[in-house]
């Protein structure tokens, strides 16, 4: 018994280190959209859009999902979002690997509609 609990973590640790987890957490705000073709994430700091997940046996963006629905009124309507999350390492991630990282969302903090002053940076 041991033995298979021994080797399900292990199991879990190499595919935690196979798909490219980062230790890198924060908060992170930008614009999220969702369609057909999956859920993407481009942050206000930065260049290149995110693949979006839910971490490990959480549905959180799945939530983020619903709520997007909810605001949109067609897919790939890009919405504000503020999240807390884990990104993984730069790599090619998604679809064809068109994504230059993953964010793997543990908490939505802000979802609406989304302004022209989003991601404005405050005036001096």
């Amino acid at each position: 018994m041991l033995a298979w609990i021994a080797a399900v973590i292990g199991l879990g640790i190499l595919s935690f280190a196979a798909i490219g987890r980062s230790l890198e957490s924060g908060t992170w705000e930008g614009f999220f959209s969702s369609g057909r073709t999956g859920r993407t994430f481009r942050p206000c700091e930065g260049t290149g859009t995110w693949w979006v997940k839910n971490p490990d046996f959480e549905n959180t963006a799945d939530e983020l999902e619903l709520q997007y629905k909810e605001i949109t009124s067609k897919p790939y309507e890009q919405v504000y979002v503020k999240l807390r999350g884990d990104i993984s390492r730069e790599g090619n991630y998604g679809p064809l690997g068109s994504y230059s990282r993953v964010i793997y969302v543990e908490e939505i903090l802000e979802v609406r509609e989304k302004r022209e002053d989003d991601c404005a940076e405050p005036e001096s």
